[in-house]
């Protein structure tokens, strides 16, 4: 991907007359608009190919529940669970719950339902509990599809750098590994030293020690400073007329300018027309999310105009 919210920041500005949307160190309010409109982008009921990922694991006779350690921490929700028995038969489970749990049982019979039971979080290890309704009467084989995370562009505070060795600086603070991975590019500032800020390649990424590839970093403790990651991946390039508009949308509602829910027509629009396979239910939701707030809003606005004129004001 090599289109950044850097990107559709400069794309955006000069429609507020260059309005500055990164006001202090930390870049805000662009950097949580952009994170708000690639969760919504990647969260259900929307799925995509390119944000989808796959687990398996096998069954045990009698076992209900399986404690599954994620590689990579990407779990938001699954999509298709099937199971696989000793003779290659291949059956999907058609009740998949991401959000209702499933009680205990004893009953053994082939799984007709499953759920997730429990995300659980401890530094960046994510562990996912699936549990299956009934409970298994033979060894199968789980395959899980399943919808990545969205990544945040943080910002993820630093309070710390210690000298460069090796070509690498480490910066100590709190980050999210999931969203600062490997190779990727960490955007630095607010530093008191020039050399440690900067945009740098990711080298390793842990909850609280970033290493970066600068070569002339220099020490420094209790600094307050901060990384961002500007990429607007794992969304192709090719997405950017969503993200785009979406983002120029809540520009012009900060500037209060009237053309809000043009540009956001224009998102959802351009939105739905690559979302295939969604239901007219789940569409409507969607638009639900991102086209009533200023219907509501110019209603609430349009009750206070009648009272004002209603008092004779």
């Amino acid at each position: 991907m090599t289109l950044s919210l850097q990107n559709t920041i400069s794309w955006a500005r000069p429609f507020v007359q260059y309005l500055p949307v990164q006001v202090g160190n930390v870049g805000e309010p662009a950097i949580s608009i952009a994170s708000m409109i690639r969760n919504s982008m990647l969260n259900a009921p929307l799925t995509w190919a390119w944000n989808r990922n796959e687990l398996t694991f096998s069954t045990i006779v009698g076992t209900q529940d399986y404690a599954q350690a994620i590689t990579g921490n990407d779990f938001a929700f699954v999509e298709k669970v099937s199971l696989t028995d000793d003779q290659g038969n291949i059956i999907e489970i058609k009740d998949v719950y991401n959000d209702s749990a499933l009680a205990v049982s004893s009953f053994q019979q082939r799984p007709s339902a499953v759920a997730v039971q429990l995300v659980s979080y401890s530094g960046a290890t994510q562990t996912v509990k699936f549990r299956f309704l009934g409970v298994p009467d033979k060894v199968y084989t789980v395959t899980a599809d399943y919808q990545k995370l969205a990544p945040q562009f943080g910002s993820y505070s630093i309070t710390a750098v210690g000298n460069a060795a090796g070509g690498n600086t480490t910066y100590t603070g709190v980050f999210d590994p999931y969203s600062l991975p490997v190779g990727a590019t960490a955007t630095i500032a607010g530093l008191v030293a020039s050399v440690n800020n900067g945009s740098f390649t990711i080298v390793s990424c842990s909850t609280s020690s970033l290493v970066v590839a600068n070569a002339v970093g220099t020490a420094a403790t209790s600094q307050t400073g901060y990384v961002v990651n500007y990429s607007w991946s794992p969304i192709p390039d090719q997405y950017s007329d969503v993200y785009n508009n979406l983002f120029l949308a809540e520009i012009l509602s900060l500037a209060g300018d009237a053309r809000v829910q043009l540009y956001r027509q224009r998102g959802v629009a351009a939105l739905m027309s690559k979302a295939s396979g969604l239901t007219e239910m789940q569409k409507n939701a969607f638009m639900q999310q991102w086209l009533a707030r200023d219907v509501e809003r110019s209603s609430t606005m349009m009750i206070n105009q009648q009272g004002t004129q209603g008092r004779g004001i």
